[in-house]
């Protein structure tokens, strides 16, 4: 589980609010992970983000671009590795459905995203915001 808090803010409510509703996604697998399982819902987080994702994305680049955030290049580079990676992950659940290997992935590759990507390059948009 992944607890929202100040120290992930970008600044931007709408932006906020997005990951916020990614991190839930990414809470409703582990928790069914924790439950003993994950296929049920595992394939529900790769249908969200196959749509959600680009739809963020483009809303955030904009905003970096807007407050010229030194990371928005990066940041950009970043989404463009997410979209790719998910999709491969999507796919695959596509035309081989879900295993549990798919989960842990889904999992494991959502989780360093929150982490290292939320928490360590989005979060650069606060001081740019804040100018």
């Amino acid at each position: 589980m992944i607890t929202w808090d100040d120290s992930m803010t970008t600044g931007l409510p709408e932006i906020d609010s997005q990951h916020q509703e990614i991190i839930a996604k990414f809470n409703e697998l582990s928790e069914a992970i924790s439950r003993g399982g994950g296929k049920d819902v595992a394939g529900s987080v790769l249908d969200f983000l196959q749509f959600y994702a680009a739809w963020h994305f483009e809303r955030e680049e904009k905003c970096m671009e807007q407050y010229q955030c030194p990371v928005a290049v990066a940041n950009k580079r970043a989404h463009t590795e997410f979209i790719g990676k998910f999709g491969k992950l999507y796919e695959q659940y596509q035309v081989m459905g879900i295993d549990a290997q798919l989960v842990r992935d889904t999992y494991f590759e959502l989780e360093q995203w929150i982490e290292k990507h939320i928490r360590r390059i989005d979060t650069q948009l606060y001081a740019c915001v804040k100018k």
